[in-house]
């Protein structure tokens, strides 16, 4: 009897482990953003916006928040979100005198299909995806010093992205269901820009071209 009773725990624990599909992650993200953007066009007189004059976007550091899927041993489907971080945005050109010309959040989630090398038992896997991202930009102010730059009080709009996305990263299991893991991500992120002054526009493209490292902890069930 005590066997059999011992025989169904062993077999309820592993089937409580093999049934461990979903894991979440918690942890810190930083975006080194390593923007290019087009000089400024306008609809105005030229004087009003002395080329070249363009900008380049600041990096930041934010938390992350992650839900992985298991699909198979080797695959998962891996959604990565994050408070929206918030990027400085600098003058290049005839506007870098004026600094930080404008502030902006973005929210990007993304979603990644991941492919897990080795055994699902071993307790370091190499890990890479692909997947899409969609960022979204919002509060989004001209500074003082971008005021005075353009003239005046500024409206700023950014239209959103789509693009694919990839990463690659380490996970390390501590137990059964605690894990460490860290990941390098890139993603294809473009918008355009345009700032109001008055009845002036001022035009550009930005290639964000962002690299995300993060480092996370997570826990299965």
């Amino acid at each position: 009897m005590k066997k059999t009773i011992l025989c169904l725990a062993a077999g309820l624990l592993c089937a409580s482990a093999q049934a461990q599909v979903h894991t979440v992650r918690i942890g810190i993200a930083h975006l080194d953003i390593n923007s290019k953007s087009d000089n400024f066009t306008t609809n105005g007189p030229a004087f009003l916006t002395p080329q070249p004059a363009g900008i380049t976007v600041g990096d930041a550091t934010t938390l992350v928040a992650a839900y992985t899927r298991k699909l198979s041993p080797n695959l998962d489907l891996d959604v990565v979100l994050g408070i929206p971080p918030r990027h400085d945005v600098f003058g290049r050109g005839t506007l870098a005198p004026f600094g930080v010309v404008a502030k902006v959040k973005q929210a990007s989630p993304t979603v990644f299909v991941n492919y897990n090398f080795g055994d699902e038992q071993s307790k370091l896997r190499p890990f890479v995806g692909v997947g899409i991202n969609y960022t979204r930009f919002f509060n989004r102010q001209s500074t003082a010093a971008g005021d005075l730059a353009s003239g005046g009080p500024t409206r700023i709009k950014l239209t959103d992205s789509w693009g694919l996305a990839a990463q690659a990263g380490l996970t390390y299991k501590l137990d059964e269901r605690w894990s460490v893991s860290g990941s390098v991500a890139a993603a294809k992120v473009k918008s355009d820009l345009t700032a109001t002054t008055g009845s002036i526009e001022r035009k550009t493209s930005i290639d964000f071209r962002p690299l995300v490292v993060s480092l996370c902890v997570g826990y299965s069930f």
